[in-house]
């Protein structure tokens, strides 16, 4: 059995071929009567696994591009559940504010920003609103997150409005949990500060700080900050507190002026 299993393995391809030769004369001699099942066993050992190879890759394409558009629709779906919660944020700061507008009795009057001026940080920005729109000097200006600062100068159809940067645009402030107060600066190398408070108040990291209404230009309850640091400074009577703003101003999209008594 040895050498004649050595003997078709050397001879496999010859085999093969004489097999052929064999199968296409027995068709021949035997007409119609053989010429069916040899030709469905030469479909089944020589066509059907190409088949099957071709219907194997058809399946793989067909589910390349179902994951394709899967995750082209996954993309869609997350890009709107992104937009539809800066809606949601937006309505929420949006309704805070007609709470206060309800409470305070002022009408709020949305202005385009013309021109921006500033060293690094913007300080000063024109708006298209003036005197002919009721805008009058020391007005608040607020945008959807708070404070943004106040009406320094009016012309007819313009105002120059000093945003909380401006070292000109001081407020008088207190902290929303422990109501403590003080006052609010600006400068340039150090950022927002609560100034005049002494080192025996109640100010901890995380408070919100908001207008106290003192002074008579801003009113109370407009969000000012964050307090992100408290320091103790030696030989000194007040802390050192600085705010992170509740306003980006290297982002202002929309300002909306305060027209009325609070």
């Amino acid at each position: 059995m040895d050498w004649r299993s050595s003997w078709l393995k050397e001879r496999k391809t010859l085999v093969h071929a004489l097999a052929a030769v064999l199968l296409s004369l027995a068709v021949l001699v035997s007409g119609e009567g053989l010429a069916v099942p040899a030709g469905n066993v030469t479909t089944l050992f020589f066509y059907y696994p190409f088949q099957k190879l071709k219907d194997a890759l058809d399946a793989m394409k067909h589910t390349a591009e179902d994951n394709a558009a899967l995750s082209a629709t996954v993309v869609d779906l997350s890009t709107r559940v992104q937009f539809y919660n800066e809606i949601l944020t937006e309505n929420e700061r949006l309704r805070a504010m007609l709470g206060f507008i309800e409470r305070s009795q002022v009408t709020v009057l949305p202005a385009e920003i013309v021109n921006v001026e500033g060293p690094g940080i913007p300080n000063r920005v024109l708006i298209n609103l003036g005197a002919a729109d009721r805008i009058q000097r020391n007005q608040p200006v607020v945008n959807r997150d708070g404070l943004a600062g106040r009406v320094a100068s009016v012309m007819s159809n313009y105002s120059l409005v000093y945003l909380m940067t401006d070292p000109r645009c001081r407020v008088a402030a207190r902290d929303k949990r422990s109501r403590e107060q003080g006052i609010i600066r600006y400068r340039l190398y150090r950022g927002m500060y609560l100034d005049n408070c002494p080192q025996h108040a109640d100010v901890a990291v995380g408070d919100t700080i908001i207008t106290s209404g003192l002074g008579g230009i801003f009113p109370e309850g407009l969000v000012i900050g964050i307090v992100t640091g408290v320091e103790s400074p030696e030989n000194d009577y007040f802390y050192n507190i600085t705010i992170e703003p509740a306003v980006n101003f290297n982002g202002l999209d929309e300002l909306y002026i305060l027209v009325g008594k609070p």
